[in-house]
């Protein structure tokens, strides 16, 4: 009975298996197609492109052969706009180019602060307290160093004065 339900349960299993995989394969075929179609418009739009730039070359071709149309009304015109983009167009980089900054210096002018936060993120008291210490420590440092001053250099040794203890 243990087998059976086993062999039951395994069966399920392999069956969910394979239905996700045919999901997973469908839905990679469909990425794979979105993908192709937006590259066919890609390359359909590149293609109008080049046509264009083509037109555009044998129109000036004529052009310059013909001399006497200079005044006529089919003068080419540059073109503007998404449609027209060119990567040899001279215009198209000029306008895209904004106006030069001026320059000017900013001055700025810091408050002489001793601890490392920013005033905006210290606790005051805290900071208070601390220099208050500060300032007790330092007078009992000069009170010790009148003291120290008799002493031997090797009795200022805290190693030496531990191993003669």
């Amino acid at each position: 009975l243990e087998e059976a339900e086993r062999k039951r349960i395994e069966d399920l299993k392999e069956k969910e298996r394979q239905k996700v995989t045919e999901e997973l394969e469908l839905w990679k075929k469909q990425q794979k197609d979105a993908e192709k179609q937006k590259r066919l418009q890609k390359e359909g739009k590149l293609h109008q492109e080049v046509e264009q730039l083509k037109e555009e070359k044998k129109e000036k071709m004529n052009k310059t052969r013909i001399p006497n149309e200079r005044n006529s009304k089919t003068r080419l015109k540059p073109t503007k706009g998404h449609g027209s983009y060119s990567i040899f167009s001279e215009n198209l980089k000029e306008e895209q180019l904004p106006a030069p900054r001026s320059a000017a210096t900013i001055k700025i002018n810091f408050t002489s602060r001793v601890f490392p936060t920013a005033l905006r993120e210290s606790r005051i008291a805290e900071e208070e307290e601390w220099l208050r210490k500060q300032a007790e420590a330092q007078r009992t440092m000069s009170a010790d160093l009148s003291e120290l001053q008799d002493l031997k250099e090797e009795e200022k040794n805290p190693d030496w004065l531990k191993d003669k203890g």
